[in-house]
């Protein structure tokens, strides 16, 4: 048993040290997937496109208004228009739209209704909105983006270019208060890493992903896959029409895009916990073998280190005896798990001396795996902006 233990804490040793190593290598997102500051911009067809921006709104008054700003300092040399329903909001943002509306002629703002019987709000929002369009292409944005004011002639032509109908993009992730630092980050990170862009974007492979905050289409390629209505009942839209666009053979690219828009997804630990309990459950396929999975591998691989020197510590202060080829191993893998992430934090522009943070956030990033898959299973479902989500679904059994 003892060269059993210390056998595994020398792999979990080594596998952490290989990553620290590609971390420090740098990034090895391909030139073609990135869209940065650095990025050449890709020509736009004469005459360009017209351009329609879709935007949901739901209780949105601490947001709208710097969506709407952005959104109309786009540099689009084509017809734009921008389409925003009020999806019976309750905080101001009607009031905020009556004013946008009255000074903006290009901008029509839509009243929401009551999603029928199985609808998610959120689709059904947009099917309603994208009625309302008239562009070429469709750019679905959250209110609470900011697009940057090249940002569209970044994804259109870089899709065009690549013979793309859909796009979607990984905008630069905004954290503002202490628990956004310490979760928002690590989640972001678990899903980059788990959804390679090298194969997101090859449609003979069967792993895909989009982001809902900037979803692309070409109107042609938005009928074709059934738009909205074809994933009704989906609280990953976004994903569902990625899939969608593989299984239906539409080019569709994700892209590393922090130069196209950024996003502030929640403002602190309240709306973190509900928001990804909505998503991350239905992001496993409702499966529970799937849950267990990927919460053990996150465990081993972010907090089994930690816990163990914690374990050590304790038992030197309690006067016991301790083994120092297994605490050698431990600390030397727990030091490396803090640096990576403070490499990786500093790369992409938060604040890496909140490295120590680490095994707080992903012990967060577990419980709120756990908590989506309780919430959703027992029926008790998720609560987001005042709607229940998601109850009722039943997980899938492998």
């Amino acid at each position: 048993m003892y060269w059993l233990t210390l056998s595994g804490l020398g792999l979990l040793a080594a596998l952490t040290l290989i990553n620290l190593l590609k971390t420090l290598k740098g990034d090895d997102v391909s030139a073609a997937w990135r869209l940065d500051k650095d990025s050449p911009l890709d020509p736009l067809p004469e005459p360009p496109p017209s351009l329609s921006i879709v935007i949901p709104a739901r209780d949105e008054a601490a947001n709208i208004d710097a969506c709407l700003t952005a959104a109309f300092a786009v540099d689009w040399p084509g017809a734009l228009e921008v389409i925003v329903l009020d999806d019976r909001s309750s905080d101001g943002t009607g009031e905020i739209l009556a004013r946008w509306a009255a000074r903006e002629p290009r901008l029509k703002v839509l009243e929401g209704i009551e999603p029928p019987p199985g609808w998610m709000g959120k689709p059904h929002a947009l099917h309603r909105a994208q009625r309302a369009a008239s562009g070429e292409w469709l750019l679905f944005l959250d209110a609470d983006v900011v697009i940057d004011p090249l940002g569209p002639r970044r994804l259109i032509g870089r899709a065009l270019a690549q013979g793309a109908e859909m796009a979607s993009g990984l905008g630069a992730l905004e954290v503002q208060s202490f628990w956004e630092r310490v979760i928002q980050t690590r989640m972001g990170a678990i899903i980059a890493l788990g959804n390679p862009l090298q194969e997101v974007n090859d449609p003979d492979k069967p792993q895909a992903l989009a982001n809902g905050q900037c979803l692309l289409f070409t109107r042609t390629a938005y009928d074709r896959l059934g738009g909205h209505e074809a994933i009704y009942n989906s609280v990953l839209d976004d994903v569902d029409f990625a899939k969608r666009a593989k299984a239906e053979g539409v080019c569709f690219r994700l892209y590393f895009a922090p130069a196209v828009f950024s996003c502030r997804m929640y403002t602190g630990l309240a709306e973190i916990w509900s928001g990804w309990t909505k998503n991350l459950f239905p992001a496993l396929g409702y499966r529970l073998s799937v849950t267990a999975w990927v919460t053990t591998f996150l465990f081993i691989f972010t907090l089994l280190p930690f816990v163990l020197v914690l374990k050590n510590g304790i038992i030197w202060v309690m006067g016991g005896a301790i083994n120092a080829p297994h605490l050698i191993l431990e600390l030397l893998t727990a030091g490396a798990l803090l640096l990576m992430d403070a490499v990786g934090h500093h790369r992409n522009g938060y604040r890496w001396g909140l490295f120590w943070t680490f095994p707080l956030g992903m012990l967060f990033v577990l419980l709120i795996f756990l908590n989506s898959a309780w919430r959703i299973t027992s029926g008790r479902g998720a609560v987001w902006k005042g709607r229940v989500v998601e109850a009722g679904r039943k997980p899938k059994v492998d």
